[in-house]
Formats: C-alpha cells, structure tokens, sequence
C-alpha cells in the first residue's frame, strides 16, 4: 500500500489545479489532508507528519504523510511514511505523536482503526522511525481497547499523546465513555506494556481531539481540539482549548487554570508541538475546519487542508503568547511602505499585489471609532480585518467561495489600544490568512475569486496608519 500510494502521487501530483495553492505553508502533493502527526526536531530536522488520503481531495482510509524541514519554513515532500496495511489498522492509521529517540529517529504512537462486526474500533499502535522510514511494532496494538474499564465508548478512542517521564512514559488519550468524555492515562516503563491510571482531566466537549502535553517555562500546559465545545469562551464550535498547571500523581493527572482559547479562527485545529532546535516550543495546526468544506473539493483541484504556520510559544503568567517563527523574516522581499493620515475621505492603498505576503500595520487609533485593513481585494470581494472598541473582528462575508462552502462569516479576538495604538501581523498566502497581535493569533481560510489581492485601510475618525507588506519567497 506504501507502493502504491507513493507511484499514485508521484504520476499524479503534477495535475494539481495552482490556483489557491499556498507558497510558504507545508503543503502536500495531492489529495486531502488533516491533523499534524509525529512532530518532532532529531537534531538536523524538523520532521512533520501529517494525515493523508492521497487519492481524492475528502477524507477516506488514513495514511502518515511526511514532511522535513532544517528551517520550519521551507518544507521538503518525502514518502508517505504508514499506510492501513494491518489488520489493527486497516481501517486507518489515525493521529499520533512522535518523541526522539536519541539516535536520530523516534518513538511513534499512533491510533489504529479496524472494523468488525459491531463496527469500529480504536486502538494505541507503537511503531520506530528511523530516521528514514517507519517500522510498525510486531506487537500492536500495544494499548487494546480492552485494557479499559467497563463504559468506556470503543470508537472514541484516540490521539495519543506521548510523555517522556521520569519511570517510563506517559500516554495522554482522548477517550468516550457513556457518562462523558474525558482524557484518560496510562503508563507503561518500555513503551510496548501498558498499564490504565484513569482520568487526566475532564473536558469541555462532545469529543476532546488530539490532546498534547509539554513543560513550558517551569508549567505543564495541556490542550486539546473541541467537537461540539460545551463552553463560553468563543462562538467557534470546534476549538483548541489549552489549560497551564501541574501534573499530579506521578504525571497521571493534570490540574489548571481556566480554560483559554488557543487561536480565535475558524480554521485551526489538532494543534501538535514540539521542542526545538533552540529548545523553544513551536506548535503547528491543521488549518481547515470539520464544519466547512474546503473548496478546492468542488472545483476540482485535486487537493484539500494545509498547515498553518508554526508559532513559538513562551508563557505571560498562564497566557499562551504566540509568534511567527523567525525564518519567515529571512524569507522577506520587495518591501513596500506607506505611512499616512487616514480619515473618512481619505483611505491608504498599497499598489502591491499581496498574494503571497507579510502585512504590517501600526496605527495610532486615539482618534478612531474603527479601523479596517483590507486584504485580498480583488473587484468586490476583499478579508476585512475591523478594529472597534478594543476587539478585532475578520469578515469574509463578500467571499462568494467561502459563502457557498459554508465558512463562518466572521470572528473576533480581543485586541486593546496600548496608548493608543495597536498593531497588527499578517499573512496572506493564496488562501490563507493568519493574524497575529498582541501575543494572540487568528486564523480563517479566505477563497477571493480575483487573483490581484490588493491591500488598503480606512477609517472611521482618523487615524496614523503606516503599513508595510513584504512578499515571502
């Protein structure tokens, strides 16, 4: 399946439809893909696997994309890694992480799907990469489902996330059960027997995806993905939620602060993370949304999901701060700058093509009711980020493309004036927009029909604006 999976791609990605391809975001070849797999640094490279169905542009049987990366912005295509060749994963090889091993490969462990006559069923698999390729272990699944105490719901089973501990390891796993969901623990000191602590820590939604745990700056932060959220925090339905504490009890349970948002877009999701080459956190998304269609589908494309950006992490009291990572800033080029007075009857417009690019503003707003920068303005259509009373709003409500796939019209994220100024960081690449201020980020898919993606602010009042957009190669 390897085989063919791999002469399949290589005989067919050169059909890909260009037109809202991304530049600098990790992208694959063909066909669909969802959650970021396997993120891990071994030393040289960064290496990134992801979930892939090669032959069509939905969702079907899972596969293990991969991808490696020296630099976290320019992403090398590699063999599909895993395939459901099994018969504990022959229904799909679902999300899992990846933890170094020391000697330039990693411990993988991973969800795998099989069916029989009562229907699916999910199960932990163990499998070693080498560096080069991945090698399943002879004694999956090492974690059964039936190593789970009665009630527990044996198709919610899933994305286990692998904690290095003092005695052994630690696996971090979403799990439904007939009185609710939660994340549950278990232990084991080779990696290939398994033992069941219990709870983790209850959760706030139908279905807690893609749990992840690490130590930041002396805390453990933990978060996970949201099926039908069951909270107050946003009127997104499928967020990733993140929480910073401590773990208790031998690292088999977790208490922390309130819930908080991770990102305030539509369109992030299953984030994983990793250490890096630095020893900074760094953490990447699944940028797509299971409450829209991503529309390369229907027009034919051949392709559909990518990555965001990854984003170094660092910690403001129990806040998440979240940045771009520096390389972006060496892949700069063609620096144009403006800076103007914007009131009613006079707007700032860049003459640049903004397809593939940074965006830069800075304003001093003490005089303005609202700001708007406009991104990808082509004829009608145009990604209006609206700053009003302390809160940022991005609407792609005249994104004809992104109406018909069902995409939410908009969404906000708190962004106050500092002295009277705010300032914003953006990028546009094709059909991404990623928006990062003041530490937070927000993240939406935007499909314009045009392909001339202008750039221009206007105000409600007035304002000092200065805008500087770069194009990323």
């Amino acid at each position: 399946m390897l085989e063919r999976a791999n002469a399949y791609i290589a005989a067919n990605k050169d059909t890909v439809n260009p037109r809202y391809r991304p530049r600098f975001h990790a992208l694959q070849p063909i066909g669909w893909i969802n959650d970021p797999n396997g993120f891990h640094f071994d030393g040289e490279y960064y290496h990134l696997f992801y979930q892939h169905y090669p032959y069509a542009a939905h969702w079907d049987s899972m596969h293990w994309g991969h991808w490696r990366s020296k630099d976290l912005v320019h992403w090398e295509d590699l063999p599909v890694a895993m395939a459901p060749d099994c018969p504990y994963d022959a229904a799909g090889c679902f999300s899992g992480t990846a933890k170094p091993d020391g000697k330039g490969g990693a411990h993988i462990l991973y969800t795998g799907v099989s069916k029989d006559e009562k229907g699916d069923i999910q199960q932990q698999c163990l499998a070693h990469f080498d560096g080069e390729k991945v090698v399943k272990s002879e004694l999956n699944p090492v974690m059964p489902f039936e190593m789970l105490p009665e009630g527990h719901v044996r198709y919610d089973f899933r994305d286990p996330c692998l904690v290095k501990a003092a005695d052994g390891w630690r696996a971090i796993m979403a799990a439904g059960h007939r009185d609710g969901v939660r994340l549950l623990c278990c232990s084991s000191k080779d990696l290939e027997h398994w033992t069941y602590d219990g709870v983790f820590m209850p959760t706030v939604s139908k279905m807690p995806e893609c749990p992840d745990v690490f130590d930041l700056d002396g805390k453990t932060v933990v978060w996970y993905s949201c099926v039908d959220y069951e909270g107050e925090l946003t009127v997104n339905p499928r967020p990733v939620v993140y929480s910073v504490g401590d773990m208790k009890d031998n690292m088999t349970r977790f208490e922390g602060s309130p819930l908080m948002v991770l990102d305030y877009g539509t369109d992030c999701y299953a984030t994983q993370s990793c250490e890096g080459k630095e020893g900074q956190r760094v953490a990447i998304n699944w940028m797509a949304s299971w409450t829209s269609k991503f529309p390369t589908e229907k027009l034919g494309h051949g392709w559909s999901g990518m990555m965001t950006l990854p984003r170094v992490l660092t910690l403001c009291g129990d806040r998440l701060v979240q940045q771009p990572v520096p390389a972006l800033e060496a892949a700069r080029k063609n620096e144009v700058s403006v800076e103007k007075t914007v009131d009613a009857t006079h707007s700032l417009q860049l003459d640049v093509c903004a397809k593939h690019a940074e965006v830069q503003m800075e304003a001093d707003v003490s005089g303005a009711q609202t700001l708007t920068l406009e991104l990808m303005r082509t004829g009608d259509e145009a990604v209006r980020l609206v700053w009003e009373k302390d809160v940022l709003t991005l609407c792609r409500a005249s994104l004809a493309l992104c109406a018909e796939n069902g995409m939410t019209e908009q969404m906000s994220m708190p962004l106050k004036a500092k002295d009277g100024r705010i300032e914003l960081r953006v990028y546009v690449d094709a059909c991404a927009v990623e928006v990062f201020a003041d530490g937070e980020t927000m993240t939406a898919l935007a499909f314009a029909v045009g392909e001339e993606y202008g750039v221009a602010a206007n105000v409600m009042g007035t304002a000092d604006v200065k805008i500087t957009c770069w194009e990323i190669d």
